[in-house]
């Protein structure tokens, strides 16, 4: 069940919304937190998804970006609208007394009173916790910990339940004793299984990149590890994107980015990127698939290689620099 309601605008916050959720669930497990684009399956009615959820959750989180406040559709403010979704989220949070976190992200300010409907005029009065590109570590490290403060604990055991669980431990270990010394033989120790560490890939990888429209792009892939998680951003067209959901078993690597796509005056849609890539020595061979958006594009292949970047070059020579 999950723990955390994340209201965002995905026009205005859905890079950094995956990228939040991806270092919550990191901490609180997988599943700790609900968004539509991931928790909502195919056919699901979506304001009762919504509805069951916010009852659910032990904290509510409102990701807050520069583009949340004058978000518009119809030449009408989409807050304004009694049937916007991230209003309906924000009111019933508020109704609900369950704790609500403004999380205000790509330089936004907290609106004021004013800016809001009055239905939402108590959003303004929340301490709100600022995560910046610079600092995303160490301020997702403060929410966190924050976070762990607000939640219920969970129930203590029952003091029978914990004599219970003591008694099958001791009768566990007797088994045990009585194995040992009747079984014939010594025993022997499990032999011991060799796993080959994932390959690494934290650096900078440059790409020649033919788009399936024809154009092609020098993209660029940055990646690092922080703690067990593989963080970083990837280039598309002419934007740098966060990658969400990476993994990397062994020598294949996944990872997702987000980017938002206009077709003559009709309004922004989401396109997903999704990336597949196998590592081997001095490249990675990627598959990117991309969905969402106005328009239908098939599989592109590419490889990318690691940047070196030149350390004390020789006198009277200029270092290599990668060209873009």
């Amino acid at each position: 069940m999950s723990r955390f309601f994340l209201s965002y605008r995905r026009n205005d916050s859905a890079g950094f919304a995956g990228r939040l959720a991806d270092a919550l669930e990191a901490v609180f497990g997988s599943g700790s937190v609900f968004r539509d684009v991931d928790d909502i399956r195919p056919g699901e009615d979506f304001v009762h998804a919504i509805e069951f959820h916010l009852r659910q959750v032990d904290a509510v989180l409102v990701m807050i970006g520069p583009h949340w406040l004058a978000a518009s559709a119809n030449q009408q403010r989409r807050l304004d609208a009694p049937d916007d979704f991230v209003r309906l989220e924000i009111q019933a949070a508020l109704d609900s007394g369950k704790p609500l976190i403004p999380l205000l992200v790509g330089g936004a300010a907290m609106p004021a009173e004013a800016d809001l409907p009055p239905a939402l005029v108590a959003l303004a009065r929340r301490q709100a916790v600022v995560l910046s590109d610079s600092t995303w570590r160490g301020d997702v490290e403060r929410l966190v910990a924050s976070l762990q403060n607000t939640l219920p604990k969970p129930p203590t055991q029952p003091l029978m339940s914990r004599w219970l669980l003591a008694g099958v431990s001791v009768a566990a270990m007797l088994g045990a004793y009585a194995l040992f010394h009747f079984t014939s033989g010594v025993p022997r120790p499990p032999p011991a299984v060799l796993v080959s560490p994932p390959a690494d890939v934290t650096g900078r990888w440059t790409a020649r990149v033919t788009y399936d429209w024809g154009d092609k792009h020098d993209e660029v892939f940055e990646f690092k590890m922080l703690g067990s998680q593989l963080h970083g951003t990837a280039s598309y067209l002419t934007g740098r994107l966060t990658i969400e959901h990476a993994t990397l078993d062994d020598d294949w690597l996944r990872f997702t980015t987000r980017s938002q796509e206009m077709l003559g005056d009709s309004p922004w849609k989401e396109s997903s990127h999704h990336y597949i890539g196998k590592v081997s020595p001095g490249q990675i061979a990627f598959t990117l698939e991309t969905t969402g958006g106005y328009s239908v594009h098939p599989p592109v292949e590419f490889v990318a290689r690691p940047v070196h970047e030149a350390v004390n070059p020789p006198v009277g020579k200029a270092a290599a620099v990668p060209q873009r």
